[in-house]
């Protein structure tokens, strides 16, 4: 897979296990963590060595207003760092779900964590246990949507 094609694998991956992106179910939080999982497994032939720091993922989680209105966010992206030797892009790869803050989130300080130097079930293991991520997953809440978003930050 090159970086242009990023965007366009994760979204047939989603779609071919019943998620796009607008409304979603509860359920579907799983589906997501799971399809990320195997799409962050997929070599970026154009981007550097992920033991240089030029393919991870981040897992982040909180209440923010990005959106104008405060929600509750959790997210995963895949981060692509170009192999050109001077000023190589950065491309990032966002798969956000919102949800309507609640008294349990309210609670929660935002977290994130990087996949670099861990394997990726590790960091998986670890993402999904963060306390955002956690709430998340155990489905109490049906979310508002799911975002996908990509570009070239710098």
């Amino acid at each position: 897979m090159l970086i242009r094609e990023a965007e366009a694998g994760l979204l047939t991956m989603l779609a071919d296990a019943g998620v796009a992106a607008g409304p979603i179910r509860s359920g579907d939080v799983g589906t997501i963590v799971e399809v990320f999982r195997r799409f962050a497994a997929i070599p970026a032939d154009d981007a550097a060595p992920a033991d240089e720091d030029g393919d991870g993922v981040l897992a982040q989680f909180g209440t923010y207003t990005f959106r104008g209105t405060p929600e509750f966010d959790t997210g995963l992206t895949r981060q692509f760092v170009g192999q050109r030797e001077q000023d190589p892009p950065l491309w990032q790869l966002s798969c956000t779900v919102h949800w309507d803050p609640t008294p349990e989130t309210a609670d929660l300080a935002p977290g994130n964590l990087w996949s670099f130097g861990m394997s990726l079930d590790d960091f998986f293991a670890q993402a999904t246990a963060l306390p955002g991520w956690a709430w998340a997953l155990k489905g109490a809440a049906t979310p508002r949507d799911v975002e996908i978003s990509f570009e070239e930050v710098c």
